[in-house]
């Protein structure tokens, strides 16, 4: 989250996310308008953009996105059909989010406040995890289809 403390989901736990700072002293998180159910392994993933102080929350078998802002307490829940099975999420340098999609087999692009501004077809089934280079030019996708494993490198245009 900042230098001192990180954010991260859970598994059998009855706060799908917890932090802990960088002397290990363990906390929740406040006002994130997030479910009250505890999640298994693979059914939730977090990340945070520390720009917009916005923590993004996937539910992979509800079919939602959540986008908290941690310092006031506003969030938004995102039900589109383009995002099924949502499970990997990282944040965009201009202050975007990127979802994989597994179901659609795409890669959702949203606002903080939960707008969906495209979907990009990865060419792979069930992508599982997504991460953006530091520069931004680059989006690297993974998938989770046992003896179909696919990693690819897209470039990404403003």
């Amino acid at each position: 989250m900042d230098g001192d403390r990180f954010i991260l989901s859970t598994v059998d736990h009855p706060r799908p996310v917890r932090t802990i700072t960088v002397h290990g002293q363990e906390g929740d998180v406040h006002h994130a308008g997030l479910p009250d159910k505890t999640y298994k392994e693979g059914d939730s993933r977090c990340t945070y953009m520390e720009s917009h102080k916005t923590m993004v929350f996937t539910d992979r078998y509800a079919h939602e996105v959540y986008l908290s802002n941690i310092e006031n307490g506003r969030c938004h829940i995102v039900h589109s059909d383009k995002i099924r099975f949502p499970v990997g999420a990282c944040p965009g340098i201009d202050g975007t989010v990127f979802v994989c999609s597994g179901e659609t087999g795409t890669v959702v692009q949203l606002t903080t406040k939960g707008t969906v501004i495209a979907s990009h077809d990865v060419g792979m089934a069930w992508p599982f995890a997504v991460s953006l280079s530091r520069d931004g030019t680059r989006l690297a996708v993974s998938n989770a289809v046992e003896d179909k494993m696919k990693i690819k490198l897209f470039k990404v245009s403003s």
